[in-house]
């Protein structure tokens, strides 16, 4: 197999200069206000994959009546 050649490996993406600092920021803020990060970010997750999901309807329903 070649080296220089990228089949079947998987991109790692990379986090933004500064993200780490962010997220713990970020993180702080929610403790301090007694609220779950994670739970918020679930949250963000779920809302993200809904409009996704809403955006491609037409998509995902000519997949389903393949199946």
């Amino acid at each position: 197999m070649s080296s220089t050649g990228s089949k079947g490996r998987s991109k790692v993406a990379q986090k933004p200069n500064g993200f780490t600092e962010m997220e713990s920021l970020v993180k702080e803020i929610f403790e301090g206000q007694d609220m779950s990060y994670h739970e918020w970010l679930h949250e963000q997750h779920q809302a993200f994959i809904l409009e996704f999901s809403l955006k491609n309807k037409g998509s995902i329903a000519s997949l389903a009546k393949k199946e």
